[in-house]
């Protein structure tokens, strides 16, 4: 399933980029000048150093010879990245590239160091790429442009050969590194509108290399090679490390000690007995044993006729003399009740019920549970002792109820007394309903730090939350490159419309008045001295932060490379995946957390 996976993913990239294989020896029409095919003997430089600008972004020149030696300031910059290649002596690149190369890969390492493998796997072909002498062997520069004010060719689009294995093996390091200040994968925001869970190798290195990610300064065509020649191009190919292992012992200062743990051991299997529970198995066998072993004591035993005295530890000649003194009893019982039902006093009632449950625990007692000889001993002290209490308490108590019996009112006034005197204390008890109070010692790191906050700057914002649901709406399914897509209710245009309606209502509230909402929002991103606030700069965690609020740019369709057609769904799920995209900030300058968009948290 895993190689079939990479060869699917191959052909369909492949086949996008076959025009780049049969292309012409010329150069774009833009070009002055013309790029000859790299020799597989010798290779020579592509590029060296930098000769336009646009925007942030710097291209470099085109430069068809052979490499030339870096001063101290670049030999430095190339052995903090580039360890691998300080020995060669001569390069592709020059200082100011080496600079502009610095800044660039501080940005990927800020969300990839975390696994040092990982990020000296992707960093390698970059090396090579800005620097290797013989970059014609797997570079091919396709389109290039003059630069008005210097007359000097620079460089717009390349052909980036690499092997399959080394894109594969650099994907498989990093797709699982995390970034703690996101919560998110890596590859959420490396990946562009894919995100980390429909990334791929071929999709990652497409995006790092598209012209249209405003990080990248010209547009890198990567081709995916599974031969070690192809076109007369050596496919870049180099080792990697997988983030389970240690780097090897090469001098590469950004790299760091804790490295990405190895995937944990399997879990044993259970314990089970031919496909059952194994426990449960025993508890059976258990049981089907302990029930044959006393139906066979039955058998054995059932013709016999000691089986009740077996049960009961005493003889048969035991048993029967033990029965029939329960059944004198009884007639002794029976007797006594005769004598008393003709009298109907309380008091003779109650005493006759206490005479005849002391007959019947003397009877059951030692008439029927005693054996002979067990009369004989003498009560102990710690008999004699307890007899005494209980008969001292029995006594204390008749006396206290018939007091209390007498004399209702005062002691129920008296003991009204005492419940006001035992409880008065209620009036100093304080109740404590702040929660920081309840959870944080005023002498702990957290209070200390928040009451200086408190103090210095301003009480930390408290946010409000209305949650909204779709009723009695149908699901929509959303047709893709990646198949049809389910998306609930609450995505329909309609109700999410009607939602921006409600929004902008409630921004609207108090309008010009000392509780509209500019007024007691929380604004993060406002200029430095800036007194008055406006609504739009108030962070609102919306789901229709990822359209700005506004309605055109939701209504805005447009096709993706596959012919698909895309609308508003497929912009949530670009944002969704990846919140920190450009085109997905709010209004407020910052992202939308999907968790609390969607009413997750």
């Amino acid at each position: 399933m895993y190689n079939e996976g990479r060869k699917s993913w191959g052909n369909h990239i492949i086949k996008g980029t076959q025009v780049f294989k049969s292309r012409p020896g010329a150069l774009s029409a833009t070009s002055n000048d013309s790029t000859s095919r790299s020799d597989p003997a010798d290779g020579h430089c592509v590029w060296y150093g930098e000769c336009n600008k646009m925007g942030n972004r710097a291209q470099n020149c085109y430069y068809n010879g052979t490499a030339l030696p870096l001063n101290a300031t670049g030999t430095a910059l190339l052995e903090k990245w580039c360890p691998q290649m300080a020995s060669l002596g001569a390069y592709c690149c020059d200082e100011q590239q080496l600079k502009t190369f610095d800044s660039n890969i501080l940005m990927a390492a800020n969300f990839l160091k975390r696994c040092p493998s990982c990020m000296q796997n992707l960093v390698t072909h970059l090396c090579a790429m800005a620097c290797s002498p013989v970059q014609s062997k797997f570079l091919y520069v396709s389109k290039t442009a003059v630069n008005a004010k210097t007359n000097r060719t620079y460089v717009l689009e390349i052909d980036y050969h690499i092997s399959e294995d080394y894109m594969w093996g650099t994907y498989n390091s990093c797709k699982q590194v995390s970034v703690p200040a996101t919560g998110n994968l890596a590859l959420d925001i490396m990946c562009g509108s894919w995100g980390a869970a429909k990334c791929s190798p071929l999709r990652w290195f497409h995006y790092m290399g598209d012209s249209s990610n405003p990080f990248v300064p010209f547009q890198i065509n990567y081709i995916e090679e599974t031969k070690p020649v192809v076109n007369g191009f050596t496919p870049f190919n180099e080792t990697v490390t997988p983030c389970t292992k240690h780097l090897r012992a090469v001098a590469w200062t950004a790299r760091l000690a804790a490295l990405c743990p190895p995937p944990s051991p399997p879990p044993p299997k259970p314990f089970a007995v031919a496909g059952f529970d194994g426990y449960g198995f025993l508890m059976v066998v258990i049981f089907v044993v302990g029930s044959l072993m006393f139906l066979l004591a039955v058998c054995v035993c059932s013709s016999g006729k000691n089986l009740v005295g077996m049960v009961t530890g005493h003889k048969s000649e035991e048993m029967r003399a033990v029965v029939g003194r329960r059944l004198a009893a009884n007639e002794h019982h029976s007797s006594q009740v005769a004598l008393g039902d003709g009298e109907d006093s309380p008091l003779q009632s109650s005493k006759r019920s206490s005479i005849t449950s002391e007959v019947d625990h003397e009877m059951d007692t030692h008439s029927v549970n005693k054996m002979p000889g067990e009369y004989d001993n003498p009560s102990s002290f710690i008999e004699r002792l307890g007899a005494n209490t209980d008969t001292y308490l029995q006594k204390m108590f008749e006396r206290w109820g018939t007091f209390c019996a007498e004399r209702p009112w005062l002691v129920l006034f008296f003991g009204l007394c005492l419940v006001v005197a035992l409880g008065h204390g209620i009036k100093y008890l304080k109740v404590t309903t702040d929660p920081v109070e309840l959870w944080a010692s005023p002498t702990s790191r957290s209070r200390v730090e928040k009451e200086y906050y408190d103090s210095h700057f301003e009480p930390f914002y408290r946010n409000e939350q209305l949650i909204i649901r779709a009723v009695n709406l149908s699901y929509i399914a959303h047709n893709t490159s990646d198949g049809i897509i389910t998306f609930g209710p609450a995505f329909n245009d309609t109700f999410l419309k009607a939602v921006l309606g409600l929004q902008e209502k409630i921004k609207a509230i108090g309008q010009n008045k000392s509780y509209s909402l500019d007024k007691i929002c929380f604004a993060p991103l406002r200029s430095e001295g800036q007194t008055e606030t406006s609504v739009e700069e108030c962070v609102i965690q919306s789901i229709w932060g990822y359209y700005q609020d506004s309605i055109e740019t939701f209504d805005s369709t447009g096709e993706d490379p596959n012919g698909y057609k895309t609308n508003y769904l497929d912009q949530f799920m670009t944002c969704s995946g990846n919140p920190f995209n450009p085109d997905c900030l709010a209004n407020y300058g910052g992202i939308i957390d999907p968790a609390i968009a969607l009413g997750a948290s």
